[in-house]
């Protein structure tokens, strides 16, 4: 098959393609940055023209694009998309029902409140990872792959790398979150508004598994909070959908720094990003870790992984968590519904359903280190059995054809 490939700079890209050719397809690659998504004659007619340069049988891109999705059907051809970020803009959606695109969600629920709406074209399809890939990065091999991925391009060194110098006892990579949207937000709003949504925040942080802020999130309460906007003669209008996802920021973000905060009261906590930040304990900033060979080193020698999904994620499970485990890291992650689906809780990977359970067990097997190593080797077998991504795309292709 000839494949089309398109990508922005994700995370997924060098893999995907290197999986795609092992397959047996051949694939081309257009690579782009979007400075407005919805409007961009220059990359339309670029991307026309690339395709008439030779057949094409498929187009495919992480995560989905109205421009890639409007060439497909002015073409023809079957475009198919695979996200590994949720929630799904609402401003991309209307373009969803054309009769060309294959849209595959990973988080199960995102997938099913849209076929609810009536988005026929949309289904859901979990995340997978390239296991031979990380498993060799995780034990300090430098590859081809390194160089190859243009959105994570190491330095070209050759060689192993000590892996040593990345263990403790619990890390962290990723993002707080601590854009404080929501704060902007509640500004402009009543008291009783204000008390409201902070209630409403403080439920849905203390339960995992369940979405309820669609729940408590309702029109009436958004029309309210806008007229509160106009009596202050504010500019802009807030959305439901715009409302619940900064709320969900807002709950990532106090999850992550108090579970950082506590664990780096108590244990060897390392936190890797481009920025530091202020936990009020001892967490070791590491600055950023690069994808492709750094960061299954980390996950490795960590002899614990947070990865709290942000909660926007309702039930899937993120790519991150896959990493993890593919690593032979052991996992130490928020309850989410597909997660205990496959993995099997202190036996594949470590749950909590609540931050003083993520304590408690950080405890625990902090102390236990063959209960620990056995969870790490389960998590990396499943991984490498149930989500490799070789047979994720033959999947996803399959689908397609029937």
């Amino acid at each position: 098959m000839n494949i089309l490939l398109f990508d922005m700079g994700s995370y997924m890209y060098y893999d995907i393609r290197s999986c795609l050719e092992q397959m047996g397809h051949e694939v081309r690659t257009v690579y782009y940055s979007f400075e407005d998504r919805l409007e961009d004659d220059y990359f339309s007619t670029c991307f026309v023209q690339k395709i008439d340069e030779k057949p094409v049988d498929l187009i495919f891109s992480i995560n989905f694009f109205p421009l890639v999705a409007q060439a497909a059907k002015e073409k023809s051809i079957p475009y198919v998309s695979w996200t590994y970020d949720s929630p799904i803009s609402e401003d991309i959606v209307s373009y969803f029902e054309m009769d060309t695109n294959f849209i595959f969600l990973f988080d199960r629920a995102e997938a099913l409140g849209y076929r609810d709406r009536g988005y026929s074209r949309v289904f859901h399809m979990p995340l997978a990872v390239n296991v031979e890939r990380i498993r060799r990065a995780a034990d300090g091999e430098i590859s081809d792959a390194n160089t190859a991925n243009h959105s994570d391009a190491d330095d070209g060194n050759a060689g192993r790398i000590d892996p040593s110098k990345y263990a403790c006892d619990i890390s962290f990579v990723g993002q707080l979150y601590d854009k404080q949207i929501l704060t902007g937000l509640m500004m402009g709003m009543d008291e009783y508004e204000k008390g409201y949504i902070d209630g409403a925040m403080n439920v849905q942080l203390s339960i995992y598994g369940e979405d309820l802020l669609s729940k408590m999130i309702s029109g009436d309460l958004v029309n309210r909070i806008n007229k509160s906007y106009e009596k202050r003669e504010l500019p802009g209008r807030l959305s439901r959908t715009g409302l619940i996802t900064a709320i969900e920021r807002q709950i990532t973000f106090a999850e992550r720094v108090t579970l950082l905060g506590t664990f780096g009261e108590y244990f060897d906590t390392r936190f890797y990003n481009t920025s530091n930040f202020d936990f009020g304990s001892d967490v070791k900033f590491m600055g950023p870790v690069k994808y492709m060979n750094e960061m299954p080193m980390v996950f490795k020698n960590s002899k614990l992984n947070l990865c709290p999904a942000i909660r926007s994620i309702v039930s899937g499970i993120p790519l991150r968590a896959l990493d993890v485990m593919a690593s032979g890291g052991a996992l130490l992650s928020n309850y989410q519904v597909e997660l205990a689906e496959s993995f099997v809780d202190e036996q594949d990977v470590i749950m909590y359903t609540s931050l003083e359970e993520a304590f408690e067990k950080a405890g625990y097997y902090l102390e236990h280190e063959d209960e620990r190593l056995e969870i790490a080797r389960n998590g990396q077998a499943k991984v490498a059995v149930e989500f490799e991504l070789g047979r994720r795309l033959e999947q996803i292709l399959s689908a397609i054809k029937g």
